[in-house]
């Protein structure tokens, strides 16, 4: 059974959700699909290409619309995704609308590209599209940088830095390449062409004209390069600026999206961090597992066979609670949803985390995900906590 919530707390239901849906629909009288990817601290997820299954589903379900929206929410993820999702809604519509009541970063603002038009709350953003390269070091940890680090950094050895002399422009690239392997360094050119190519590919899916195919490649390139962060966020002024297909403002729809984005995040937990720690000891048993353990009643001067009496007690207690099982947790995270007002499915990963004490008093945790995948859901299965379908995700 699925019980993401804590007691006491009460997300918005399917059947909830749905009459937001269904609000929408009849205001823009058209099919609404609604697409989000957790933004929930410590929850990871992205979008990915597993969600084109689901998506097949729901343009089956919407039957022969040509017109559809697609609300969406994420920070974003494989761009060949964002691509993927939007040409498999091309194949069986005419005109596609992505609305956005929150974010829609880096490869949701790819899959942006591709709408017909654009809607955005007030309250929304968009994100550049560079793409995020992340190497593992030496050392087992990982580093993150994009092509346009690198373009960066040897831009500043010419205008700045003003190295000219071969001798030393060798040595400062030869440490680049020290912790830059040139193999990524070339994964990291091809990312970043790929990631201006599917955005103009997007773009000239509605941008048909010899003009437009022109003003798509530059828009393309504009939300690649023009940015000095991955996180700068665009927001409707800007989005306009950037001439990208922005709706006219319409206080009514941004009204309704913005109440189906509270639906989600409250069904999510998006503004409630996981932190498996805080989720263990809020249950009776974890926190008791965890509790720090009583100091030794050693009485002040006592003789040393009452002082090795004492430890012997404490190594005989210790011994007998090893072999008691040790105490489990269950946990359940929404990873993305995929909703309509005629079908949803949901990726979901559930598990148990387990904890102790070190030496150091200091509180380990581990997690083992028991089940993680895409499940068809219903209102009557969601308000039970069952689901079928299990798909992995």
């Amino acid at each position: 059974m699925y019980s993401a919530m804590p007691q006491g707390m009460i997300g918005v239901t399917l059947t909830e959700r749905q009459s937001r849906y269904k609000e929408i629909e009849a205001y823009r009288k058209r099919p609404l699909f609604v697409y989000a990817t957790s933004t929930r601290s410590g929850v990871p997820a992205q979008m990915a290409g597993d969600a084109v299954r689901e998506f097949i589903d729901q343009i089956d379900a919407a039957g022969n619309a040509q017109d559809v929206d697609v609300l969406v929410h994420s920070t974003g993820g494989d761009p060949l995704a964002a691509w993927k999702l939007m040409s498999t809604l091309r194949e069986r519509v005419a005109r596609v609308s992505v609305l956005v009541p929150y974010m829609a970063f880096s490869a949701a603002t790819l899959f942006a590209l591709g709408a017909d038009e654009i809607v955005m709350h007030p309250h929304a953003s968009l994100g550049p599209i560079d793409p995020q390269i992340r190497i593992r070091q030496p050392d087992g940890t990982t580093r993150g940088f994009s092509y346009e680090d690198v373009g960066a950094f040897l831009r500043f050895l010419a205008t700045e830095a003003r190295l000219s002399e071969q001798v030393h422009i060798s040595a400062v690239i030869e440490k680049l390449f020290s912790v830059v392997d040139p193999v990524n360094l070339g994964g990291a050119k091809r990312a970043s062409e790929l990631s201006s190519s599917t955005g103009e590919r997007l773009l000239s899916m509605h941008m048909t004209s010899s003009e437009d195919r022109t003003r798509a490649r530059q828009i393309a390139e504009n939300l690649n390069k023009s940015f000095f962060a991955h996180g700068d966020a665009v927001s409707r002024t800007r989005a306009r600026q950037l001439q990208l297909k922005v709706a006219s403002d319409d206080s009514e729809v941004e009204e309704l999206i913005w109440k189906a984005f509270l639906g989600l995040e409250s069904y999510m937990e998006l503004r409630r961090p996981f932190n498996p720690v805080q989720h263990f000891i809020a249950t009776p048993e974890g926190a008791a597992a965890l509790r720090p353990p009583a100091p030794l009643p050693i009485p002040t001067n006592a003789p040393p066979q009452v002082i090795q009496q004492v430890w012997q007690a404490a190594a005989q207690a210790i011994l007998q609670n090893a072999g008691n099982a040790g105490v489990e947790v269950p946990y359940s995270i929404v990873n993305a949803v995929l909703e309509s007002t005629r079908l949803a499915s949901e990726c979901r990963t559930t598990g148990n985390l387990t904890a102790f004490r070190n030496s150091n008093g200091e509180i380990q945790v581990s997690a083992v995900d028991a089940e993680a995948g895409w499940v068809t859901i219903s209102p009557v299965a969601a308000a039970e906590g069952v689901a079928a379908g299990t798909e992995e995700c």
